[in-house]
This record gives C-alpha cells, structure tokens and sequence, in this order.
C-alpha cells in the first residue's frame, strides 16, 4: 500500500503582493511540556511594568516612569548598556544573562534597541530574542521578546548533518516541484527550535535541529529548513521571498528569461533601463517604478530618517528592480501576474503593470523587515510580517496620493492593479474580496491553515494587524471602542519603533503590548509630536481587535500532564513496538514498522490507523485489553488526524468499555476531556488529548480508538488518517 504523505502539501496560493511559494509544514511537536510558567518579578524592582506574552510569561519590561538608570560603572555603548541591564532583569524572562549574546543593533536617532539571542547547550534558540531599547544616555525605556526555559530533549539516537541535508532537499523537491538537482542546501548550523516560540502546533519542548537553506540558483525557491536530528523530519519550513536614494530599473519587456535569474537587474543580465538622475525612459512601466521607488524612499526619509536604500539595497547601495518579467519555468502564463521583493536577488520584480504605490511599497517593507524584525514568515509572525507592510504601504499611498485620503479607495490594498483590490484594511471581511479575513483574534474568518497552504495563514490572518494601523490613524468607532485617529505621519513612526521592538517570532499578543508600548516610547521625543493621549488611542486600538485573545481556530496548545506536581504513571505506551495488549483491527499499524511511515511525535514509532477505500480498507481499530485505573488517574495522550476532502462522513473516536459486557461508551463524555473527540477535522499537528478518570477508578477497562470514512465518489482515492503516541494513564503526585 502507497502512503501519501499525511501532513501539508503544496499550493499556488500566491497573492499579487507575495513573490514567496507556499510550501508544506511537518511539525514534530513533543508530548509532556506546559508551555512557560507565568514568571514573578524577580528583579524585585518596582520602578518596570511586566507585560505578559503569548504564553502567560514575561513578554516584556517597560520602565513605569521614567527610563531606569544605566547601572553604575557600565558603559553608555548600545551593546555594554543593554548587557548591564539584562543582567539585572533576564531572570524575569526566565533565563540568565550568561545565555544571551549580543546580535546587533539598531540607532533610531533618539536612541537604540539591541538585539539579544538566546543560546541553550551553546545552541542560538530559533526566534528566543529579547529586544533591549534605550535612550542615548544607555538608560532602560523597555525589554521585549520571548525565550524558552527548561532542559533541550536529546534523543539518544542522532542522525548526521549530511543525511539531514538530503531530508531538507529532498522535500523542498517534492513540495516546490523541483528537481532535487537545481536545489542548492547550505547549512546555517544547529540549532534549538521549540514550537511554542512561533505559535507552530505541538506542546512546547526545545529540540535540537539542523537550520539549512534550500534555494534555486535564481532565488525563485528559497526556504529556510529546520531538520529534526532525533527523528530526521522536517520541522519547520518558511519562504525568503515574501518579502529599493539610488535607483536602477531594468526592463525585460515581457521577453521569456526562464527563470528569475535571467531577470536580474545588474546591467549585464538585464540592461538598465533607467539609473538615478537619469531622464525618463519613456517606457511606462519603467519610468511608474522609478517614481514608486522614490517615494517610498522618501516617506521613510521624511518619517523616521531612514535611508531605505543603504537598509536593503546590498553592496550597491541600490534600490534595484525589473519590470515586465516573464519567467516560464517558475511562473505559468506571460506577463508575471505579480510583484514581490526577492531577498536572494535583493530587487523587485514586477508583472506588467503591477508598478502600484501600495504594492512597491508594501514588497520593499518585507525587504525592511528582513533587517529589522526579522519576523519568520509562519503563523502569526507571519501574518504580522505581511500586515507590516501593508501598513507601510497604505500609509505611503496615502501620503503619496492625498486625493484617495477619505475615499473608497482609502485603505485597499492593490486598489490600482488590474484585478482590483486584493484586501482592505477598513473592512478585512468585506465580502467581495477573494479572501475576506478577519478583523479580530475572534473572528469566525480566522484561517487555521491546517495543511500549511498559506505558511500558516500569513495572507488571511493578517486582517486584525491591519485593521488596528487603520483604526490608529484613521479612527472609528469598532468593537465597542471609540478610537481617534493620529494621523499618518504618528501611525508611520509608532509602526517603525515597532518594527525595531518586535522580536522574529512575535504573536498577536506580543503585537498587543508592543504597539502600545512603542507609542510611548516616543512621548516626548524630538519630532514626534505624539502624546500621552495618543497612545491610549493606540491602546484601544489593539483591544477593539482582541489581540489579547486565542484565535477562533488555530494550532493547538500544549495540555501538561499536571498542572503542578509529578507525573506517576500507572500505564504508559508509546507505541515504540507493536504492544501484546492491544489488538490491531484493518489499518491500524505501527507507523514506521508496518508502514514505511515517518510521522511520529516522540520515540521512533506511533500508532496509526489509516483508512483507504481505494485499497478497501474501510476502517481501523486498535483495542487495549482491560487496564485497571488507580484513584486519581488520569489519561492523557498526543493525536494528529488528517480527512480528505471527499469524506464529509469521516472521523476518529476514543471510546471505552468496562470489563463488564456493558458496551462502549464515548471518552468525550468524561469529565474534564480537553479535545476529547470526536475528531472530525485536521488537526493542525500533533495536539494533546486529556481526561479525567475518577469515575472509572478501581474498574478493568478497555479504550478503544476507530477511524472510519465514507466517500460518495471512491475514484476520487480518499483517505482518512490518526496518528496517536504518548498514551499515559498516571496520577498528579
């Protein structure tokens, strides 16, 4: 029997404003770790606020007065001040300033963030940063970020970098329909990644991995790849492409270049059509990006004093691009229909006439992103990546376009483009858009993106990012709150500290307390004109969207054995070999033995059971014998499901049974079940099942999981699919 692999898949989702590919996810998540506790103030210094993170724990420190004074002896030097302070204040992060280093910083004239990485067995933490900024003077305004606490799980059994190489090549191969051969892998390193940090599906336990990039020679296909070393699965992928006064524009006139490389803007590949200072070309396309260019150049000049240029404009200094591209053997159909900024090539590439405002506008700030957040483009970091530059570049529009202020067109992304609109940052779910998102974290709108379709919902999801910038510098009354607007200028320099703050795996409730905060943190300054009442307009802004809440529908969160105290096992399976006391009934198996099947959570093996009407393998079952359940007990266990479209009638059950002839009953009707079942939809990842057993204590009995599927079309080869490990009957000691 042929196996189809069970989580993710590739689609061309693309929208005009995204050069990246969307590539498949497969997220080993770790069974038995809570996500971080909520930590005290350790510091014991009442002068700071802590602002709470995604997860409960510190997500930020913020000086309640006045900046906290640059401890005595320390230097004034960004890197030197930022490390005296964390070593008074890291342990409210949960960590030691010994496991953090200095990556860089950055002068936003009135003073400096600093970036910190987090390291654990002298491994940097994937998106474990803080964000240390200061005023000239070295003193402490505020902390910002995430890291992650606890021990580095270290299978016993390691795989070697060379086949984990081949494991990342090999499924950008198959994922971005490749051949393996034109994939260039280079290794970034090891590293630790903990799923948690970037919202990704599975319970929060640190891994170590191999970091590789995985690129076409033309940048086209261009992934960052987290290999697992104890399992050799892929952990994480996420596109480079998402995301330019000295100016070079070059034209292919719509001519076939096969592939992007051929397009390159470098007056060797591809001639300059136009160079800074140069007249106009009189070619239309050519001449429209030139100005979109300039203005975007200006607009960050005039309101935070940044030359976008020397930021992302490489060697040259140069903001380059290349305008009408055909591209056949990346692209279907001629002209391109997009535009988006390339990181490997560092230019744009423009469709024919995609040389909007908001557009260039928009792919340069991903550009502006990658040097400065560095938000990864997965899940809600993802999402916040892509509002960051439609915000940017809204605002730039507007500021470049002041007849649209106060129109329909006002706030609509990709209002200029052939196609029209493409989002609306007034009205996310506005029913006549393509894709309506949502405009809040509890919008039924919200996409769980259970197959990795959109890297995690990046293109949906980013409505409540967007409709904050619009209520911040527009205003209007939402979700019960009265919000006047600041205008754009504030709205651009509020978003640009933010930028700075914000750490590369930052969620919505990070967004929730950094926004606020980096409006404060101009109050005052030189320029800025923003005031204390400004940000608590910011403020209602970021709770009229509900960024402090859980999505509607997203990856699940990790469910701890205890909430306080030691886990006591009275049964445990994990499925490693095929167990004597359980019975396997049609396609239920062990995952790697029987299967030739790589999804597992922990160990080497997991339990599957996998129906397949094409093969006549209509369900499975696999059955414990009669266990006896101690006072106390509790069962917990991880699950995945996976139901193809064609099935509406599929799903996966846990039912029981006393030893007494009584019949099997439902587990979801235990008291205390979290996701008890049944599970009728993807489960984006592994997820955690948990359940009460006091009632059956001192009883023999019997659990028995079922996945059925029923297709009104059997041509159409669907599949219905479970995955359990970590099976656990244990009391809280």
């Amino acid at each position: 029997m042929k196996y189809r692999r069970t989580v993710g898949s590739l689609a061309a989702l693309a929208t005009v404003v995204s050069g990246s590919a969307l590539v498949a996810l497969a997220a080993p998540s770790y069974a038995g770790v809570t996500t971080g506790p909520s930590f005290p103030l350790k510091s014991g210094d009442n002068s700071v606020t802590l602002l709470r993170g995604s997860n409960g724990s510190v997500g930020a420190v913020e000086a309640k007065d006045k900046p906290i004074a640059r401890p005595k002896g320390a230097s004034k030097q960004p890197v030197k001040a930022a490390e005296a302070h964390l070593d008074r204040f890291a342990p409210d992060f949960g960590v030691s300033a010994k496991e953090l280093k200095s990556i860089g910083s950055s002068d936003l004239g009135d003073g400096s963030i600093v970036k910190v990485q987090q390291y654990k067995n002298g491994l940097p933490v994937i998106a474990g940063e803080l964000a240390v900024a200061l005023n000239r003077a070295g003193d402490l305004e505020a902390i910002v970020g995430k890291t992650v606490q606890g021990v580095v799980d270290v299978p016993a059994s390691l795989i070697g970098e060379a086949r984990a190489q081949r494991t990342a090549r090999d499924y950008i191969a198959k994922d971005a329909k490749v051949a393996a051969h034109r994939l260039k892998v280079t290794s970034k390193g090891r590293a630790i990644y903990n799923p948690s940090l970037l919202g990704a599906p599975g319970p929060a336990t640190s891994r170590e991995v191999y970091w590789f990039t995985v690129r076409t020679s033309d940048y086209m296909v261009d992934y960052d790849v987290l290999v697992d070393r104890g399992l050799n699965t892929v952990a994480l992928t996420a596109s480079n492409n998402h995301k330019a006064l000295s100016r070079k524009v070059c034209d292919l006139n719509n001519q076939d270049a096969k592939t992007l490389d051929g397009a390159k803007c470098d007056g060797k590949t591809v001639a300059y059509s136009r160079q800074e200072g140069g007249a106009a070309s009189g070619i239309a396309d050519v001449d429209a990006v030139y100005d979109k260019l300039g203005e975007t150049a200006k607009w960050y000049a005039s309101y935070v004093n940044v030359d976008v240029s020397a930021l992302i404009g490489g060697d040259e200094k140069a903001l380059k691009a290349t305008t009408r591209v055909c591209a056949s053997d990346v692209q279907e159909g001629c002209p391109l229909q997009n535009a988006f900024w390339s990181d490997g090539l560092k230019q744009m590439i423009y469709g024919e006439g995609y040389t909007t405002q908001d557009v260039t506008a928009h792919e340069l700030t991903h550009g502006v992103t990658a040097h400065t957040s560095k938000l990864w483009y997965a899940w809600q970091s993802g999402a916040i990546n892509e509002s960051m530059s439609d915000v940017f570049g809204e605002v730039v529009d507007l500021a470049a376009n002041p007849s649209k202020q106060g129109t329909d067109a006002a706030w609509q992304i990709g209002d200029d483009m052939p196609g029209g609109k493409i989002r609306d940052m007034r009205d996310p779910g506005d029913s006549s858009l393509a894709n309506p998102q949502p405009d809040r974290l509890t919008s039924d709108l919200w996409y769980a993106d259970e197959d990795y379709l959109d890297d995690g919902g990046v293109h949906f999801n980013s409505g409540p990012g967007n409709k904050a910038a619009y209520l911040i510098a527009q205003g209007d009354n939402f979700n019960g709150f009265d919000v006047r607007g600041l205008g754009l200028a504030k709205t651009f320099k509020i978003y640009w500290t933010a930028q700075n703050l914000l750490t590369s795996g930052a969620d919505y409730k990070d967004l929730f307390n950094v926004l606020p905060l980096s409006c404060r943190r101009n109050v005052g300054k030189a320029g800025t004109y923003i005031t204390e009442d400004d940000c608590v307009q910011v403020d209602k802004a970021v709770r009229a969207t509900e960024m402090y809440k859980d999505p509607a529908s997203a990856a699940p969160t990790a469910t701890p054995y205890c909430d306080k105290g030691t886990v006591k096992a009275s049964y445990a399976q994990g499925f490693d070999a095929k167990p004597s006391d359980w019975e396997f009934v049609g396609g239920a198996l062990l995952t790697s033995a029987d299967f030739k099947l790589d999804y597992v959570n922990t160990g080497k093996d997991a339990l599957g059971l996998v129906t397949w009407e094409a093969e006549n393998v209509p369900s499975a079952t696999a059955t414990s014998d009669a266990l006896s359940i101690p006072a106390g007990s509790q069962l917990r266990f991880d699950y995945a499901t996976l139901f193809t479209l064609y099935q509406p009638l599929a799903g996966a059950t846990m039912k029981f049974e006393y030893n007494d002839g009584s019949g099997w009953k439902a587990a979801s009707g235990l008291a205390g079940a979290v996701n008890g079942g049944p599970w009728t939809k993807h489960s984006t990842g592994w997820a955690p099942a948990k359940y009460d057993l006091s009632s059956l204590a001192g009883k023999k009995v019997q659990f028995r999981f079922t996945v059925t599927g029923l297709s009104p079309d059997a041509a159409k080869n669907p599949v219905s699919e479970a995955f359990v490990d970590n099976f656990k009957i244990y009391t809280c000691a």
